[in-house]
Order: C-alpha cells, then structure tokens, then sequence
C-alpha cells in the first residue's frame, strides 16, 4: 500500500496518535484489534489492519465501513466526515516558513516524477517539496485531530455556568458520572468512560477504573482509598483468548505505561463507600511503581491526594 491515498496514510497517522503506539509488529496489530472491539463493538481482522498500514503487500484499498470504524475511533463521525475535516484543514499560510525541527523530515506521500499531483499536493503548489512533505507528514495530522477534538468540544463548553478550574479537587470527592469530573478539565466527550487523555499534556491521563473490575481488577485497600492500586488484565471469559494472548496484553500495557511514563488522575468507580448517585470517587494522582511492576501486573501509587485544576502544571514535577 506504498501508493494509498494521503487520507488513508493521514487515517493511520490519527489512529496512532490515538493509540499512543506504532504500530510495527504483529501483536500492535492484535492489541489494536481487541482495543477496537471494546471501544466501539466493531471487529476489525489484524490482517486487515496489516493490509492498511502496508504490513503485509496489497494492491487493493480498503472496505469503506473499516475505514469508518478507524476514522470513529479517531473521533470523527465515518471515513467521509475525516475526509472532509482533513480538507478543510489542508491549505497553510505561504508566508510562514518551516519550523526548523521539520526541515529535512521524510515523507512517503510525495509524488513520482512524471506523475498528477494528488489532492493534498495540489492544495500547496506555492511551498517548496521539503515543507510540503514535512507538512503532510506532520503538521496535517495534528491540525485534523485539533479539528475533529474543538468540533466535539467547543459546543459544550458554552453550558458551564462558572468557570471548571476554580476550585481544587480532593482524595475522596465524589461524582455522579465521569461527565462530571471530565468537564472540570475541559473535556466534554471521551470515547472511552475508563480513560481520556488530558488535553495538551502527553501521559497524563484521566483514568475511570472500576473497583475489582472481572477483567482488570484494579486491587487495592479500599479502606484507605487505595494508596495503591495494582492493575492486571485476566479476563473473567478466556473462551476467546488464550494465555498467550493474555501475557501479550498484559505485556503491551506494561510497555505503553512505562515508555510514556503516565500519571493517572484517578476516579475510580464501585468503591464500597460509593453510593448510586456518587458512583466515581476521587483517589488522587497515581504514577507507576516501577520496581514492583512488571509485564504481568501494573502497581500504581499515589503521589498525589489532591488536584489543583487552576495550576496543572505541578503534575509534571510528579513524574517517575
């Protein structure tokens, strides 16, 4: 698939982006799978994610419902509405010049001599080729999910009555749904109850657990508020997976964890304290323990019980 459409390549830029992860070998094309079906209930082959991202050779494009379930997972509405979105997103201002961090980067979307230039090339004839394939293969994605993000957002935000980032939030507070802690933060959709990345800040995340989840079980004392929280994946039915499937997940959740060095600002949900109309209670910041974690078990621990939301910063300086 060296010669996809510029859509199709900026579709898979977005999904990893979303993914957090490259997808280089075959158990990302699996964890990519099994990630699809839980968040949207879509099956999606790995050999047909591998003929997408040119992993195994094809000369055939993708089925369009595919790329509508990729493009859903992105947070566009189907394949046409990401399209459409990366279009509107497409002409850049011809005065600016490259960022110097961008000159020189590669490209696999330019065109062969001889050949019509394809949309995207087209909508910016005025730039030499150097920006324009350092445009294509870096800044166009990251104006599409910019786009796709304010789209979703943006109309929401409207409805707060006060300001969300007044107050700080504290080890014990509790929600009624995770659209009441997530707007405090800005965020008023995430395509996954149990996790939203926090916006502009790279492994920080908005973490939703359940307590003693069947598939995840995120152990602690609840007692305490769990300081800790140890986090496994052996689902409840294994009719479906086998044990290799299992230490792979548990293996690929370790890596993207430790390798993105995540903070987790934590509500978990089910605590034996948590009532119907309080289902979510605030536990505090938590940052990986890595010397008791390791590719069978993830060991979270709290290093922070409170959250300021008018100075987020701070979080950095909570790192490993």
């Amino acid at each position: 698939m060296e010669d996809c459409n510029e859509y199709v390549l900026l579709l898979r830029q977005a999904v990893e982006a979303k993914f957090c992860h490259k997808l280089r070998t075959p158990k990302d094309f699996d964890l990519l799978a099994e990630t699809l079906t839980e968040c949207l209930g879509e099956r999606v082959s790995t050999s047909t994610l591998k003929r997408i991202w040119g992993y195994v050779s094809t000369t055939s494009m993708p089925r369009i419902g595919t790329l509508d379930v990729l493009a859903q997972f992105v947070g566009a509405d189907d394949w046409e509405n990401f399209v459409k979105t990366a279009t509107a997103c497409q002409a850049p201002d011809e005065a600016d010049a490259p960022p110097a961090h961008l000159q020189g980067a590669e490209d696999c979307m330019h065109s062969e001599a001889g050949q019509q230039p394809t949309p995207l090339q087209a909508a910016v004839p005025h730039v030499d080729r150097k920006w324009r394939r350092a445009f294509l293969t870096w800044m166009l994605p990251l104006l599409v999910l910019a786009v796709v993000a304010a789209s979703l957002v943006l109309p929401r935000l409207g409805s707060t009555a006060a300001s969300p980032k007044a107050y700080v939030i504290r080890t014990g507070q509790r929600f009624a749904s995770t659209n009441d802690y997530l707007r405090l933060f800005g965020i008023s959709y995430a395509q996954q109850d149990w996790s939203a990345p926090l916006p502009h800040r790279t492994g920080i995340i908005l973490w939703g657990p359940a307590y003693l989840h069947p598939d995840w079980h995120n152990e602690g004392c609840a007692d305490s508020l769990m300081p800790t929280i140890t986090e496994y994946w052996q689902p409840a039915d294994t009719t479906h997976f086998t044990p290799v499937s299992i230490s792979t997940r548990n293996t690929d959740n370790y890596l993207r964890a430790s390798s993105f060095n995540e903070l987790r600002i934590t509500f978990m949900k089910n605590l034996p304290q948590a009532t119907a109309d309080s289902a979510y209670t605030f536990l505090g910041v938590y940052r990986l323990n890595i010397g008791q974690s390791d590719s069978t078990h993830l060991v979270w621990q709290r290093v922070a019980k409170e959250c300021d939301l008018a100075n987020l910063d701070y979080l950095e300086q909570l790192r490993n």
